[in-house]
């Protein structure tokens, strides 16, 4: 159990440090000359991409606590 959660405090310290809003991604992929819905997409895209991430962590660590 000390494993799993020292890992989700590195996970999350990881995730911390190289934070930005999503206000900030979606400025800079408008400064490159991409459209507001392509950037808009892209960034609906990322967040589910980090919650399918997480959601699936979720469920390995509790298949393994029921083990």
């Amino acid at each position: 159990m000390k494993k799993v959660m020292l890992m989700m405090v590195m996970v999350m310290a990881g995730a911390l440090a190289g934070c930005s809003s999503p206000a900030q991604r979606m400025a800079e992929c408008q400064a490159q000359g991409i459209s507001k819905d392509t950037c808009y997409l892209s960034e609906q895209n990322r967040q589910n991409s980090v919650n399918n991430a997480a959601m699936k962590q979720a469920m390995e660590n509790a298949h393994d606590a029921v083990k």
